[in-house]
């Protein structure tokens, strides 16, 4: 599948949508999400299967992000498309005008399938860049404390990892980068004096000083996970435009997946969604507490 025209024809019906649903979730048994027996039988007139085990019902979206949802999986499945495909994402606000739903639905949406991106990683080897970039706020950051930090980690030839952190200090990357990278790894960064205790955690580690316009020396530099940063930045500013602090980690993932899996088809990355897809995220949980960028 190479176009929306291929995505169209692949999924052509709802019950086409609910077979490739199950297929993935399944293979060629159903398991009861109740009592995970496989030995249900499907109900054809209702789109239900029932358990032989317990008695019980339940359909292909139980226990996913699609359960009570009344959005039908084409949509989903379109949504889950562009968001995994499109370079800098889709915007609730356009998405709500392709689906014909409305824009708080789009966003709830779009939030339900980043939510199943944020899974645990192996950590990073090789050569990897660390950096810090400030998002949002409406001055510059030497002016207050208006903005947030993200930290990243990238492998030159690799994976990246981003986390939304309360600040650039020692107290909070160093942890990070213990959590993130391997002993084995080489490290590269600017100048922060957070990372000045790299060696003695036991790292090899060098930086290159950004402050005295100096940008390589040698293979010492941190351009790859600059490029990423600059990227993100574009992506948030022109598609998303204002992003919650509260939701900013969510959409630092939504881009880390894009990057990870780069060398995947569009349809390979739309594949590779369903094999990390996951529970419920309640619309309440979601909007609990909100903080602008």
């Amino acid at each position: 599948m190479h176009s929306l025209l291929d995505f169209y024809q692949t999924f052509p019906t709802e019950l086409a949508c609910i077979k490739y649903l199950a297929r993935k979730r399944w293979g060629k048994n159903p398991v009861c999400p109740h009592c995970k027996a496989d030995h249900a039988y499907y109900l054809s007139t209702r789109n239900i299967y029932k358990c032989r085990i317990c008695t019980k019902q339940f359909s292909v979206r139980t226990g996913t992000i699609f359960e009570e949802s009344r959005i039908p999986l084409q949509k989903w499945f379109l949504t889950i498309y562009l968001a995994t495909s499109l370079k800098k994402g889709v915007s609730s606000v356009q998405l709500a005008k392709y689906l014909n739903v409305t824009q708080k639905t789009a966003w709830f949406m779009l939030h339900r399938i980043r939510s199943a991106l944020d899974k645990p990683h192996s950590k990073l080897t090789g050569e990897v860049e660390i950096d810090e970039t400030y998002i949002g706020g409406k001055y510059p950051r030497s002016l207050g404390n208006n903005k947030q930090t993200v930290f990243g980690a990238v492998e030159r030839k690799g994976s990246i990892h981003t986390k939304h952190i309360s600040a650039a200090n020692a107290t909070t990357l160093l942890p990070e980068v213990r959590s993130t990278i391997s002993k084995q790894a080489t490290i590269y960064s600017d100048e922060n004096g957070a990372y000045r205790r790299l060696g003695r955690l036991g790292y090899t580690h060098s930086t290159i000083n950004h402050s005295l316009q100096e940008y390589a020396r040698g293979s010492i530099f941190t351009n790859t996970i600059e490029g990423f940063w600059s990227h993100l930045k574009r992506g948030l500013d022109a598609i998303y435009i204002s992003v919650s602090g509260k939701h900013l980690h969510k959409y630092c993932k939504e881009y880390e997946y894009r990057y990870n899996t780069r060398h995947m088809t569009d349809f390979e990355r739309f594949e590779d969604w369903f094999n990390l897809m996951g529970g419920r995220l309640k619309y309440k949980e979601l909007v609990a507490t909100s903080s602008r960028v």
